[in-house]
């Protein structure tokens, strides 16, 4: 897993360029993509798709445990808070997996926690298990849990991807 922001140029220098692509092109869009539907897209670049999801956060027990076998994920904050619990594959348990969709389904523990806002950037190989668009706490002042976000997936075909 790499954990990094848009705005940190010394880092994401160093990443694959595929990455480093998948980076600028959200920093550069930020406005059309928070006008864009939940959705996937072809950014015309090296076949990587754009999956733009707007939802409220969750609690832990409405969601599942998840990796991927053929694609990273390039997960980038564009507007918003969430919880993004994360496993190790070799601490799990597959459940299923769905090789149309890339997703492979688990069960375990999970190793911590990572909270990201606005502008973070988390890459998911495929022994990084994990568990997005969590709740940040269980209880804040207003009383409301859930919070809406805007956040851009990008997957990168791992046998294709440009380093």
């Amino acid at each position: 897993m790499i954990f990094t922001n848009v705005n940190d140029e010394i880092q994401n220098k160093s990443l694959a360029k595929d990455i480093q692509f998948c980076i600028e092109f959200a920093k550069k869009n930020e406005n059309k993509i928070l006008s864009l539907v939940n959705g996937s897209y072809d950014i015309e670049y090296n076949d990587i798709k754009m999956n733009v999801g707007k939802y409220f956060t969750k609690s832990e027990n409405e969601k599942f445990w998840e990796s991927h076998k053929k694609y990273l994920d390039v997960q980038i904050m564009i507007n918003g808070t969430e919880k993004v619990s994360v496993g190790d594959m070799r601490n799990m348990d597959i459940k299923s997996f769905d090789a149309e969709k890339d997703l492979v389904i688990l069960e375990g523990e999970k190793a911590f926690d990572i909270i990201i806002t606005t502008g973070d950037v988390l890459v998911f190989f495929p022994n990084d298990v994990h568990k997005p668009e969590l709740n940040v706490s269980e209880n804040d002042n207003s009383g409301n849990i859930r919070k809406i976000v805007t956040k851009v997936v990008f997957k990168i075909e791992i046998n294709e991807m440009n380093i």
